[in-house]
């Protein structure tokens, strides 16, 4: 059986004063993290975690925190408490859907010292199966999240080549 790794890294370091409290807690959750002085590194060793647990009241307590803070994680987590049931004390979160991209992008309009954040991916795999291997880079401003894989970038690079060179 091969395993498959999505390691990431997002640079620069993230500024802990442009995160709410309920971001923080939730990219830790998505990724692991080192705390820099006044700023946060995200990374994953394995890859980014998709699915989450927060407890309800802590999510209750978060969202206070952070409340008058435009932010798609504070909807998320809202609509999340919405819909659960009378009773339920745990959150569980699928973020896979929702995207940590949009997280970050929230954290860079918001922030005074940074005009972009970016995602780098390895897709690696512990056999050397063609199917486990490249990469992928996202490059995210206020406006825009620009993302490019490797197999992207190997389909372009092909059809500049076919088109100066036609098949034979």
């Amino acid at each position: 059986m091969a395993d498959y790794f999505s390691q990431t890294v997002i640079q620069p370091d993230v500024p802990v004063a442009a995160m709410t409290v309920l971001e923080r807690r939730i990219l830790g959750e998505i990724f692991e993290h080192e705390d820099m002085g006044d700023d946060v590194y995200f990374f994953a060793s394995a890859g980014p975690n998709d699915f989450l647990f927060l407890s309800v009241d802590e999510a209750k307590t978060l969202l206070a925190e952070s409340k008058g803070v435009q932010s798609c994680t504070a909807e998320l987590v809202e609509r999340e408490l919405g819909e659960c049931e009378a009773g339920t004390t745990e959150l569980e979160i699928d973020v896979s859907m929702f995207g940590y991209e949009a997280i970050l992008q929230d954290i860079v309009r918001r922030s005074e010292t940074l005009d972009h954040l970016q995602v780098m991916m390895a897709w690696t795999c512990s056999k050397m199966r063609p199917d486990g291997f490249g990469g992928m880079a996202n490059f995210i401003t206020a406006d825009d999240i620009d993302t490019m894989s490797t197999t992207g970038f190997l389909e372009e690079a092909l059809g500049r080549l076919q088109g100066e060179h036609p098949p034979r």
